[in-house]
């Protein structure tokens, strides 16, 4: 995390948002949207990258397409000191299941996301689970995801978002891939800006044959996007989770859309076992996520009952592809 709040640009913020919105835009793309040039873009890309605000990039993989779904774990601790509580997150994350893992305030203490091919391998990975650090939860939440769509970072250059966003986890048909294909999904999951030749040199193969590939895995839907994993820290925002019961669903696409448009809103999830409708939002203060709550009330007088939120401290593990 970026512990002072670094000033930045016009050209920081638009770069910013290009690499979240498809981080595998090449430098020359970048800055003829922003009328630079190639040299200015790499530079500022390196001084966002020493800065550790560009964290790094990942592919947005749809699970569902290989086969996979996903189960959403929330722990609250008791009987653990800070120490004790870090050691037992890094456990989780280098469980080869996890593909997410983010820190909590609020209700919970950690939030985690785990890919697996049936419900009957996620109880085999909870029963290891409970065996090693159930003296240590006092309460859980599971459910299990089946629809997470994001939407890039629209505020970072002050507008409504417009873009289609990715969506994972509500796919029924599972792609044809093979062992090619996988080994390109494994190394690009958190090399998203790698070159072709560079995922070539990893494959064996050659540029030609990935670009092919990569294509092929994008019109499938198997690839849905390409993102940055960006430290918003460094702009003053934190990070929302917000879990609503709806009294109705009659107006569930105009909801929909609405959270597509509005700037702060990233990600719209539909689950089992959980809220009726959930978002997650970047909020520069307290009073600030709660206006843009009493947005989202005002617009749907009668339709929202009532909401309850966490607040993400830490993302520390993000990558779509931990299962192969």
């Amino acid at each position: 995390m970026v512990e002072e709040i670094r000033k930045i640009d016009y050209f920081d913020r638009k770069i910013l948002f290009e690499l979240d919105r498809n981080t595998r835009i090449s430098a020359t793309e970048l800055g003829k949207k922003i009328r630079k040039s190639k040299q200015f873009v790499d530079y500022r890309i390196k001084k966002l990258e020493e800065d550790n605000i560009l964290r790094g990039y990942v592919s947005v993989i749809d699970y569902s397409k290989l086969g996979y779904l996903s189960v959403r774990v929330y722990f609250k601790f008791h009987n653990l000191n800070p120490e004790e509580q870090e050691k037992l997150e890094n456990e989780l994350i280098k469980d080869k299941e996890v593909w997410w893992l983010v820190t909590l305030e609020g209700a919970w203490d950690v939030g985690y996301a785990t890919a697996v091919k049936n419900i009957l391998d996620f109880y085999d990975y909870w029963d290891k689970i409970m065996k090693k650090y159930r003296k240590y939860i006092i309460n859980h939440s599971i459910v299990v995801y089946t629809h997470i769509r994001q939407y890039p970072k629209s505020y970072i250059i002050d507008k409504n978002n417009s873009d289609e966003g990715t969506l994972v986890g509500a796919s029924k048909i599972k792609a044809k891939v093979d062992d090619m294909d996988i080994n390109i999904l494994r190394f690009i999951s958190n090399n998203a800006r790698a070159s072709l030749l560079e995922i070539a040199d990893k494959i064996k193969s050659s540029p030609q044959v990935v670009r092919s590939r990569l294509n092929k895995l994008q019109q499938s839907g198997v690839i849905q996007g390409y993102r940055a994993l960006i430290d918003v820290s460094f702009l003053g925002y934190r990070y929302y989770k917000v879990y609503i019961n709806l009294v109705h669903i009659d107006k569930l696409n105009e909801l929909g859309q609405f959270c597509k448009q509005h700037p702060n809103i990233l990600n719209v999830n539909r689950t089992i076992g959980g809220r009726d409708f959930e978002i997650e939002l970047q909020a520069k203060s307290f009073e600030q996520f709660d206006s843009i709550m009493k947005e989202l009330r005002s617009k749907f007088i009668g339709m929202i009952d009532d909401y309850e939120f966490v607040i993400a401290r830490e993302e520390k593990k993000m990558v779509y592809f931990p299962f192969e």
